[in-house]
């Protein structure tokens, strides 16, 4: 076993867990987990073992500077104004969508029991299936959640009910009442598409999201900005007397840059989303390692049941207004894609059902979810609290 106070072997097993997370996502089971599962489960594994000790000094300091940092990392990609100039109609789809997530959330909490924490997870997990995991560990640590073994238990269950809500999504074409409840229209000619968002094309090549050149400058300068905007954001929620202020105000003070920020200074920032997401899944990896087996698998199960309400719901209210309000089944498939799933795996659904109109919609409401399912998530706790 690797003692606590062995900072540097410690941070080495931590990212050899995010590689094989990495590596693991290319493989077909891999992609069927992701990589942060991959990453909570190997870690947790790891962690009852006995390998790794359940918590150290480094795993405090992960959790208090890579999260703040990673936010605005991941939202400097967050072009509002594409968004809306580009997918009007997909951005009022994806705006139903996330009302019966908020719905749905509301009756599953009112079905099923999750404990003292209940305010706080309801608040997490529906953040998280509006926006996607940043929003889950933003939400999460701006509602003060830090049980290891219930953010484990929340984090499983999180990556079970969207398995859950993928088949049931990708069954309905196939039930003819609910097909024959949507006026379907004609697919619309195919645009030439716009410029997607670069937070859903987030490359893996030695270039930026946009395809320019990267640069060791444009990776400081990633770093420099969310630094400041944490700093600032710091000094922001000493002004506000609420919980939550300080990750409320890193995330409006990242959106104000990512919109209204010179556009010749931000094809400066290069690999931002990227760090971002190592970032995060290096905090997975800590909060796998703290998770305590017969803690979470208690309070897992309440969790999976609350989340099945949630897609029941979803999907319900997704067939039955969505068509009342004379969306196409396919937009209305691809709009609660993006807010379940994010925008990679809407893109990816549209992609393969031959959507081609609705690709880059797709991936460009997905970023809206980044922006607002923090905000979210923190009033449904506050609500409910």
């Amino acid at each position: 076993m690797i003692s606590a106070d062995n900072t540097l072997a410690l941070l080495a097993c931590l990212l050899l867990i995010v590689y094989i997370g990495y590596i693991s996502e290319k493989t077909r089971f891999g992609q069927a987990l992701s990589a942060p599962l991959i990453i909570l489960l190997l870690s947790f594994i790891i962690g009852n073992s006995g390998i790794l000790p359940s918590k150290a000094p480094l795993y405090g300091v992960i959790q208090g500077i890579l999260v703040p940092l990673a936010i605005p990392l991941l939202l400097f990609s967050a072009d509002l104004r594409l968004v809306f100039r580009e997918s009007k109609r997909m951005v009022w789809a994806f705006l139903l969508a996330t009302v019966f997530t908020i719905i749905g959330a509301l009756i599953g909490s009112g079905l099923i029991s999750m404990g003292a924490a209940e305010p706080q997870l309801v608040g997490i997990l529906a953040a998280s299936y509006i926006g996607g995991s940043a929003n889950f560990v933003a939400t999460s640590q701006a509602v003060g959640f830090t049980d290891s073994s219930l953010y484990t238990a929340a984090l499983t269950a999180d990556a079970l009910g969207a398995m859950f809500f993928l088949t049931l999504l990708m069954s309905l074409p196939a039930i003819r009442p609910i097909a024959r409840h949507f006026q379907e229209r004609a697919a619309p000619t195919d645009p030439p598409p716009p410029k997607p968002a670069r937070a859903a094309l987030a490359s893996e090549a030695g270039a930026d999201q946009e395809g320019q050149p990267s640069s060791e400058s444009g990776v400081v300068l990633a770093v420099l900005l969310s630094a400041t905007i944490c700093a600032l954001g710091m000094l922001v929620a000493t002004w506000l007397p609420f919980a939550g202020a300080f990750i409320i105000a890193i995330t409006v003070l990242s959106l104000m840059l990512a919109n209204f920020a010179p556009s010749k200074m931000k094809a400066k920032i290069h690999f931002d989303y990227s760090l971002g997401t190592l970032f995060m899944y290096v905090f997975f990896a800590t909060i796998g390692l703290g998770a305590d087996l017969g803690a979470m698998v208690g309070a897992a199960l309440p969790m999976l049941a609350f989340l099945a309400i949630l897609v029941l719901v979803h999907i319900v209210l997704l067939v039955w207004l969505g068509a009342r309000w004379r969306f196409t089944l396919a937009e209305m498939m691809i709009a609660s894609s993006a807010c379940i799933l994010g925008p990679a795996a809407a893109a990816a659904l549209a992609a393969s059902k031959g959507w081609r109109h609705l690709v880059t919609p797709g991936m460009l409401v997905g970023v809206l979810g980044y922006a607002v399912a923090t905000f979210i998530g923190i009033t449904l706790t506050n609500l409910l609290g």
